[in-house]
């Protein structure tokens, strides 16, 4: 399969999946403000939930209009790793399910709210390089990626923290641990594909942190060349 087809067909499944996700959080939001009464940290949650449905209707959107890949990650291991990175978390709300304390909660739902505004900022900058599966369609190296050179992964981790700790159970560590462990997969495989189609990757990733951000910048001269 050509990467322009297999690219056009991932396009059309990642929108309807996204706009189907969007559809059910707009319909959980309709009925949150029907029962504020009844909703924790109402003005929070809700808050939490309209960045979850702008980032969804970002993803879409996006994906409309992104960029024709340059190149794409060989083999199925780099598109199965995308896609349980992805979707693995969903299946925690069916799984056998504790209880947290009201303290717990509100940081959860802290959590989550920051993380999915972090999301949304990492996708502004990414704009139309924007891809689920390992994808090289332009090196993006402004914004949030002058700081680490997956700020995406990292904003989203924050939202997962506190989706588990919303979640919390034996199960849901296990999910949450494979989770984390093919999101880890996901930046190794798309840093393989963007080291191959761009020269100057090398010195970016160099002077950019993989993840964690550096406290101070490198006296000019000294970065690893």
């Amino acid at each position: 399969m050509s990467d322009r087809l297999e690219d056009l067909i991932g396009k059309g499944l990642i929108i309807v999946v996204f706009f189907f996700f969007a559809v059910q959080q707009g319909a959980v939001i309709m009925v949150m403000i029907d029962h504020r009464e009844t909703t924790d940290y109402w003005g929070l949650a809700l808050t939490s939930r309209a960045l979850g449905l702008l980032f969804l209707c970002m993803v879409v959107c996006l994906t409309l209009i992104r960029l024709p890949p340059r190149r794409n990650a060989e083999g199925a291991e780099p598109r199965l790793s995308a896609l349980a990175g992805t979707f693995i978390l969903m299946i925690i709300p069916v799984l056998p399910g504790g209880s947290i304390g009201p303290g717990l909660l509100l940081f959860s739902t802290v959590l989550v709210a920051v993380g999915f505004a972090l999301s949304i900022y990492c996708l502004f900058w990414l704009g139309r390089s924007f891809s689920i599966m390992a994808t090289a369609r332009e090196l993006v190296t402004g914004g949030p990626y002058a700081i680490v050179r997956h700020p995406l992964y990292a904003a989203e981790a924050v939202s997962a923290v506190g989706f588990l700790i919303a979640n919390w159970s034996l199960a849901a560590f296990v999910v949450g641990a494979a989770h984390f462990a093919f999101q880890f997969r996901r930046m190794f495989n798309e840093e393989r594909v963007l080291r191959a189609t761009f020269s100057d990757y090398p010195d970016y990733a160099s002077r950019v942190p993989m993840l964690i951000p550096r406290l101070s910048r490198p006296i000019p001269g000294t970065e690893r060349g």
